[in-house]
This record gives structure tokens, sequence and C-alpha cells, in this order.
């Protein structure tokens, strides 16, 4: 199979802290597979995922953390849903 030079990103709900008034819960998995989404990921969240998303996907990695291929992002400032966004390592 040919390298298309992207990865698959997974985004996996890790907390809230209040209600999301998109119906998120923790452990919701979505995968980002060249540009499709596996679940539903309410479009705010995605707004501020997309970046994040789009690094991991084209190989990219961040100055901060321990783990690469991973970034954290909470879009949402009063009730705090915090998403953990990896890098999906295929065998």
């Amino acid at each position: 199979m040919e390298d298309s030079g992207m990865d698959k990103v997974k985004i996996t709900v890790k907390s809230i802290a209040g209600t999301c008034q998109a119906g998120h819960c923790v452990g919701q998995e979505i995968v980002v597979d060249n540009l499709s989404l596996s679940g539903y990921l309410c479009p705010e969240a995605l707004h501020v995922l997309w970046p994040f998303v789009q690094v991991l996907r084209f190989r990219g990695k961040y100055p901060w953390g321990d783990e690469d291929g991973v970034a954290i992002a909470c879009p949402d400032a009063d009730n705090l849903v915090r998403f953990d966004i990896r890098r999906v390592k295929e065998d």
C-alpha cells in the first residue's frame, strides 16, 4: 500500500466538568481518517481541535508533553470537556 503521508488520529473524551451541551460522554472515541470522522463531534470542538488533528495527521510534533503524537485540548471554558488527541499507530 502506498504511503499517503497522513496518519489516522483518534480523539477521545477524557473528562467533562459540568454538562456537555453536545452530549459527549467520557470514553467516546472519534477517529479521523483522511477527511472523515467515525462519529459525531460537535462543531465547536471540531473548530478548536482541528489544528491539533491536522498537525498529528501530517506527522508533526508538539514541543510540550511527554509523548510523541499526542495533544490535549479543551474548547469549553464553562464545562471543560477535555479531549485527548493521538496519532493512531498502525501495524
